[in-house]
């Protein structure tokens, strides 16, 4: 019996290594951790289906590549056993990493062994799983709780901690937590200041610097790492910005101070960052040659802080606030006025970058609010006089391939559900006359193979026409929903937001790119996407 078990697994190696393990030496290394596991599934005679390895990844981030494309390829049936070297390599975060092997592993009939921790689920070895996974969680915070303390250390001390280059400086080639002047990008930062000091304002800067092709800090690094042989022609993707100009003419760096502690991680298990105070940031004096001096700079300050506008608080938001977006880049629609009185929309991206980010795709205030109106109304009406011809419009518009095939799916699904069971009861028939000798080895591997392979398809087949069903069946129950909903605006004088926001997702703008203002013989696109049923067309 335990040769035909052997012979039944479809094993997956799974190695991981982060540069933050305390671990020993080579021994540790991925090269090594495949070299083991796979040594050990020879010995017991296993079949290595996949090897997935995760070089460079904390075991408290369970976002990892190949974890995620081993749980798929399990879900998939393809992998029935993981081993791993210990339960570490498998993740140190506690909470999920137990999930995984009481819960994941287990509802989709996967063993699992944590080879140098004595771990396998098909044994009654593992009640000390769950306090090793607490012990390596408990590892995982020390580790982070030393790395922080030496980072602060080293930042107190003035040395660069960053992982890229401020624009404007270089790290020193003999000593990368010291900055040196770089001197092609350093007249750029120079010059901005001399800008700002001058009385121009940031987003002029940033058109300025756009416009003669100046790369911006990331793109500036983009370049320095392109290789036109293995990349091709380097197209410029990102722009200068008002914002980020404000940020470095506020940046002390350039007057050769080192600022850093501007952002802390709220839980070593998390990597988003929240902002510090500014009166708690470690700013220390000459550490580096400055880029412009503390005169410059502080005139700088003194421009920006003349300039900064007082805005009355409007009695309410813009009628379609967070509604209204641009659809070639996705920024909201800002509504602006002309000096002449002259209400529209305008791209936000294209406001404050410029042309060369995005088209304006300008609209008339009173002439886009006409048109959701009337949309509104229309789509009220053909609910209000007939819901059922209606709604069986907008489904055949949503899933009308689908809906065509509900009945023949029906009946192939209601087929395959029964062959799976009549699969799974010659299946028990095969391992009970292999097991009274009725049935040879040999035969019995065939049949268990072909078995198999035909279960494996069934149930992809099974899984895929349930999800189309379920799919008709969600759109049908939403089209409801929203004929229900339309109907209550059959009769309205005016747009307002709560009609606005009950009844709409999201407004989108498209035109020709470069068309400016609407020219004869061209025209803006609006899609409105309603609750529940998306665009209609």
């Amino acid at each position: 019996m335990d040769t035909l078990l052997a012979g039944s697994f479809r094993a997956a190696i799974y190695c991981r290594l982060s540069k933050d393990d305390d671990l020993d030496g080579t021994s540790a290394s991925i090269e090594n951790q495949r070299d083991m596991l796979e040594k050990f599934c020879q010995k017991q005679g296993w079949e290595v289906t996949a090897v997935y390895q995760d070089d460079g990844f904390t075991g408290l981030n369970m976002e990892r590549p190949d974890l995620k494309r081993m749980l798929k390829a399990i879900e998939r049936k393809q992998i029935n056993l993981v081993i791993t070297k210990d339960l570490s390599r498998l993740g140190r975060n506690y909470l999920q990493t137990g999930q995984l092997i009481e819960d994941f592993f287990p509802r989709n009939g996967v063993r699992y062994i944590a080879m140098n921790d004595g771990i396998d689920t098909m044994r009654d070895n593992n009640d000390i799983a769950p306090f090793k996974n607490i012990l390596n969680d408990m590892y995982a915070k020390d580790i982070s709780t030393k790395i922080k303390s030496t980072l602060h250390t080293k930042a107190r001390r003035g040395e660069y901690l960053g992982a890229l280059d401020p624009y404007g400086y270089l790290r020193h080639p003999d000593d990368k937590h010291k900055l040196i002047i770089n001197e092609e990008t350093a007249p750029v930062v120079r010059r901005m200041f001399e800008m700002c000091a001058a009385g121009i304002g940031s987003k002029s800067i940033a058109t300025t610097l756009n416009n003669e092709g100046i790369l911006s800090p990331k793109e500036y690094t983009r370049f320095r790492k392109h290789n036109p042989e293995r990349d091709g022609e380097f197209e410029r993707r990102h722009f200068w910005t008002r914002t980020y100009v404000q940020f470095m003419l506020k940046n002390e760096i350039y007057v050769g101070s080192m600022v850093q502690g501007r952002q802390y991680t709220p839980s070593y298990r998390s990597k988003k960052r929240e902002p510090i105070p500014k009166e708690d940031w470690i700013v220390v004096p000459d550490m580096h040659e400055p880029i412009v001096s503390r005169e410059l700079f502080d005139e700088a300050q003194k421009r920006m802080g003349a300039r900064k506008k007082t805005i009355k608080a409007k009695d309410e938001p813009d009628l379609f606030a967070g509604l209204f977006f641009c659809e070639a880049c996705g920024t909201s629609m800002l509504p602006k006025v002309s000096q002449q009185k002259y209400f529209y929309y305008n791209c936000g991206r294209s406001h404050a970058i410029g042309q060369l980010a995005c088209s304006s795709h300008y609209i008339n205030r009173d002439t886009f609010h006409q048109a959701v109106l009337e949309d509104i109304r229309r789509n009220a009406k053909l609910f209000s006089e007939d819901a059922e011809k209606a709604a069986q419009r907008l489904m055949e518009l949503k899933c009308a391939d689908q809906q065509k095939q509900t009945a023949t799916m029906k009946r192939d699904l209601a087929s395959a559900k029964k062959r799976l069971a009549d699969l799974d009861v010659k299946l028990k028939r095969t391992y009970e006359d292999n097991m009274s000798g009725k049935l040879p080895d040999h035969i019995f591997t065939m049949f268990i193979a072909d078995y198999d392979t035909e279960r494996a398809t069934l149930k992809a087949n099974i899984a895929e026409m349930e999800k189309a069903l379920e799919k008709v069946r969600d759109t049908k129950a939403d089209i409801d929903r929203f004929a229900a909903l339309i109907q209550k605006y059959t009769s309205f004088e005016k747009l307002d937001r709560f009609m606005l926001h009950e009844l709409i997702d999201r407004i989108t703008i498209y035109e020709t790119p470069g068309m400016g203002r609407c020219r004869k013989g061209k025209e803006k696109r609006i899609t409105i996407y309603y609750k529940f049923v998306g665009a209609i067309q």
